[in-house]
């Protein structure tokens, strides 16, 4: 380091008792106390009282005395009375409030019944013949006589308090849609798509409400903690003279909210999560009597069963909204969750049967009646737009298209090896049997390649020093599609000595894949996403980065919500060094925007595919300003290749009930798929079983460019579309969108007829014989009582339960995990505030240290008497909260003692560091999740003033980074 101080700014020295007037008082020396003082800071002086007086004690007369007590008995009385008349006016408020609320949930019960009444149609079919319950009382009920529905009032102006922006005119429709279905009392769902502006059009109708109601209304908005801060924000932008409060944080956070609440009764919006309706808060929300209760990301609740939908239930509202991209996913099951939330005194526990019965992939029964009278449901309850139908119709511009590509790529020789032997089970394996080599190819192997063949052929003769850890696995399936993603997430498949290398790539022809993509698309300026179901894949997509000296941020469910919002604001930054955003795909796929990314990757596909096109719509969504590529990257012939099977029976189901996929308003009654959304669901079908040799080998694949293997799988497409259009019979021209409407019904037959079931067991077209489990040594004859066996297992990052056959593996008794001995750092030399070296406190959670009186909130006195203390960078020093209670994170400034936590920090205004300095990885103390560097606005602004001081600290921190790299 420099022996050259940099001069603090004389926005940074703090006030100290040195800078107080002298006194004639005796100054107490700190030394010769009896008390110990801490050896880390220097002495400071204390002040203490003067010598004592006698003071003479006069006696008051009793008449004062007398008119004393008189006089602060009136006043106590005063108070008292001006305190019972505060809180009768308070009661007065409160119960005409409590009036008002009644009397208009009253108005909105009668109001909703004269709708379901008038709507009944809509819902007897999906009701069991035999149920007595609701209607026919209703219908009972309304003998006499009903009012008809109140008509749909059209925006055509946004709403007053809507001041971020103009409203667009198919998001004024959303608000036409969304009050009407309020004027009548009936809870409904938003079903736009991903990326079309779910929140604004919520916001707007609250402003709505507001601008409209003769009283004050609460509503309560329930979101995944990923998207809490997008709430924040775009409440801020667009309904600023509306108060919203978030209520989540640590427990003393929370009850600081509350009392904020309960002192202040204007609050307009309350945010929240789903994991805050798990806490013991969960009473408090639910005596809060709220107007409007709206789930976003509502799917959460498709499983009634769980935990967080048995809660949301409990939720009292007057009116209730699903916010979803994705109603329909993977069954009617999840639908009725859904709809069991929105109408339960419709769709009671009884009436789930015939939503399981109607469409189930088991057993492969789809009953189409039922599928349809779902769709004419949603279409009266549910809003549902698409960015491609408002492409088409001009009510949406500027938002270009997307172009999908579904790669298909062959297996590497690891990958090849593990499949096999994860299905036979065998140690010792004849590699000539699974993959030849070609004489001609054993001189061209590059280094990656010739240490993964090395590392096979060690692996394929067994013997003693393998731990046989591979041996060991359970669900099977689960295994085989890691392995498609890479091998080294398999145990005992990865180098002993493992170092990042060239045969990180060469093991997985996914990586290749990956490879050849960035390597066309980075040079061009492009941003890219790049999702995964396995956390284990994205470290290896860390080393992969590394190896070829790629920027990248991660975003996983690790991360914290303070994190999670930087990380996102540092991609979406204009001048952004960071090109590549690895994220996993249930953590990352919901809510977040990422409009400057314009190449999406899909590592891997989930069994749920509406989760991918979640993840796809992060890209692809308003403000994105290109065309977006999605590469679904796909091995050919392998267990993620059956998928493809079943997971177009749940994109049909989609379609058939919601439009499509790409897709479809909800007008259309009938249910009928235009011809595009039909090829598109068509055309996803597996190649596993109707192996087709596209001449994409694995020594091709080596070598090929991306637009060469891009054409191979535009190529298998076209020959897919050909084969169901000469199945069909359906002649190529014009006339090609009408004969497959015509087809339609034929498909659907064809397309859900039999059972959708992945073989595990099938490998390269051949099904092989499962091996048979080892005779086992006869059991003792006595009966023994059976231990206990955690059933659970993770993977990847994801837990699962598995049954009584797979818990072989982990009956043997764990061993205890080792203790890591904390690594100790050093500290620097000079005061984080003044910049001057001496007698200084060191601060116990980082390398900073600082002089006694420096302190920014502390006293010399206290700091002298506390024998833990930190620095002013561990809380922000704008609203004073610690690491824990600012969401997980401070941003804390480089170069001076200011640190920020992500509500208060100015992002604009800032330059982003990284997650560790020079200064502190020479002083041993490395990257913290709770920390992050930057330069803050202050020194910013002070070094466009003073040069010099800029020179001197470029200087520093360039000494140094030169010093680190050194090591």
């Amino acid at each position: 380091m420099s022996s050259n101080i940099v001069s603090a700014p004389i926005f940074y020295k703090r006030f100290s008792l040195s800078d107080a007037a002298p006194t004639a008082s005796p100054v107490l020396d700190a030394s010769k106390s009896d008390a110990p003082q801490p050896s880390s800071t220097r002495p400071v002086p204390v002040l203490v009282p003067s010598t004592s007086q006698n003071l003479v004690k006069r006696k008051r007369e009793v008449k004062n005395v007398e008119e004393c007590d008189e006089e602060r008995e009136r006043h106590c009385k005063a108070k008292k009375d001006e305190f019972d008349e505060h809180r009768k006016v308070k009661k007065d408020e409160r119960d005409e409030h409590r009036a008002e609320l009644i009397s208009t949930r009253a108005d909105l019960d009668v109001k909703r019944k004269h709708w379901l009444y008038a709507n009944r149609e809509l819902f007897e079919p999906l009701l069991p013949s035999h149920q007595n319950g609701f209607f026919p009382k209703l219908i009972e009920e309304m003998a006499n006589g009903a009012t008809p529905p109140l008509p749909m009032q059209n925006f055509v102006v946004q709403p007053e308090l809507i001041v971020g922006g103009e409203m667009k005119e198919y998001q004024l429709a959303g608000l036409s849609f969304l009050a009407h279905m309020y004027h009548n009392g009936i809870n409904c769902i938003l079903g736009d798509e991903m990326g079309l502006g779910k929140t604004l059009q919520t916001l707007s109708l609250f402003a709505y409400i507001k601008e409209s109601a003769t009283t004050a209304l609460t509503h309560l908005i329930v979101c995944p903690l990923s998207v809490l801060s997008s709430w924040e924000t775009e409440c801020a932008r667009w309904t600023p003279s509306m108060r919203a409060v978030r209520f989540h944080g640590t427990p003393a956070e929370r009850e600081r909210i509350k009392g904020a609440v309960r002192a202040d009764s204007k609050v307009d919006i309350v945010l929240t999560t789903y994991e805050t309706l798990s806490s013991s808060d969960m009473g408090w929300l639910k005596t809060r009597r709220f107007a409007c209760v709206v789930l976003d990301e509502g799917h959460r609740i498709k499983n009634a069963d769980t935990d967080v939908a048995s809660r949301v239930a409990g939720l009292g509202g007057m009116w209730r909204i699903i916010l979803t991209g994705t109603p329909i996913q993977n069954n009617l099951t999840e639908l009725w969750g859904l709809l069991h939330w929105l109408y339960p005194q419709i769709f009671t526990p009884t009436t789930r049967t015939l939503f399981a019965q109607s469409f189930d992939l088991q057993n492969g029964t789809y009953a189409l009646p039922i599928i349809n009278a779902v769709r004419t449901l949603l279409g009266t309850i549910q809003l549902r737009r698409t960015k491609a139908t408002l492409t088409e119709s001009g009510a949406l511009g500027g938002v270009p298209p997307r172009v999908e590509w579904t790669v298909f790529i062959p297996l590497t020789e690891a990958q090849r090896f593990w499949t096999y032997r994860m299905l036979t089970r065998l140690e010792t394996v004849d590699l000539e049997a699974i993959f030849p080599r070609a004489k001609e190819e054993d001189g061209k192997l590059d280094d990656g390649r010739r240490e993964v063949l090395t590392l096979l052929e060690n692996h394929a003769k067994g013997g003693p020093t393998t731990t046989k850890q591979w041996q060991k696995f359970s669900m099977l399936l689960m295994q085989l599609r890691r392995i498609c993603d890479h091998p080294y997430m398999i145990d005992d498949a990865e180098p002993q000595d493992y170092e990042i290398g060239e045969h990180v790539v060469a093991a997985s022809s996914k990586l290749m894949a990956i490879d050849k993509i960035l390597a066309d698309v980075l040079p061009k300026g492009e941003r890219v996403l790049i999702f995964s179901q396995w956390t284990d894949m994205l470290d290896l997509l860390e080393d992969f980065m590394v190896l070829r000296g790629i920027a990248y941020l991660r975003l996983d469910g690790s991360v914290s919500r303070a994190r999670r919002s930087m990380v996102i604001r540092m991609f979406q930054r204009d001048d952004s060094q960071h090109k590549v955003f690895l994220i996993s795909t249930k953590a990352g796929g919901l809510g977040i925007n990422l409009t400057k990314a314009s190449t999406v990757i899909m590592c891997d596909s989930d069994w749920n595919p509406q989760n991918d096109l979640q993840a796809i719509a992060r890209a692809h969504r308003i403000g994105q300003t290109k065309v977006v590529n999605v590469y679904r990257l796909i091995c050919a012939a392998s267990v993620e290749d059956q998928m493809l099977d079943r997971t177009r029976r749940k994109l049909f189901l989609s379609a058939k009930i919601i439009g499509g996929e790409a897709g479809g308003q909800n007008g259309d009654a009938h249910g009928g798929l235009g011809g595009s959304e039909l090829m598109s669901i068509l055309r996803r079908g597996s190649s596993a079983l109707t192996h087709s040799d596209d001449g994409m080998t694995l020594v091709r694949f080596r070598t090929a460019s991306l637009q060469e293997i891009l054409e191979v799988s535009r190529a298998r497409e076209d020959v897919h579309d050909a084969r169901v259009k000469h199945e069909l019979n359906i002649e190529t021209g014009a006339q090609d969108e009408s004969a497959l409407l015509r087809s339609a019904e034929e498909e659907e037959r064809e397309l859900l007829s039999g059972v959708a079931r992945v073989q595990s067991y099938l490998f390269e077209g051949t099904l092989l014989e499962r091996s048979k489990a080892p005779i086992q040594a006869a059991e003792s004859a006595t009966p023994q009582k059976r231990g206990r066996v955690d059933r659970v297992v993770n993977i990847g990052g994801m837990s699962f339960i598995l049954d009584e056959s797979m818990v072989e593996s982990i009956t043997k008794e764990k061993a205890p995990p080792k203790k890591v001995k904390k690594s100790l750092f050093e500290w620097e030399d000079y005061c984080i505030n003044c910049r001057d070296g001496g007698e200084v406190a060191i601060c116990s959670h980082c390398p900073r240290v600082f002089h006694a009186e420096c302190h920014s909130t502390l006293s010399a006195a206290e700091v002298n008497r506390r024998q833990l203390i930190t620095c002013s960078q561990h809380q922000c020093c704008r609203c004073s909260r610690g690491t824990g209670e600012a969401g997980g994170l401070l941003l804390r400034c480089q170069t001076c003692p200011q640190a920020f936590c992500s509500d208060c920090v100015p992002w604009d205004d800032i330059t982003m560091v990284g997650d560790t300095i020079p200064e502190f990885v020479l002083r041993k103390y490395g990257k913290k999740d709770s920390a992050y560097y930057i330069r803050c606005a202050d020194c910013l602004e002070q070094g466009r003033k003073d040069s010099q001081w800029l020179k001197s600290w470029e200087a520093e921190i360039a000494e140094a980074q030169k010093l680190v790299d050194s090591l």
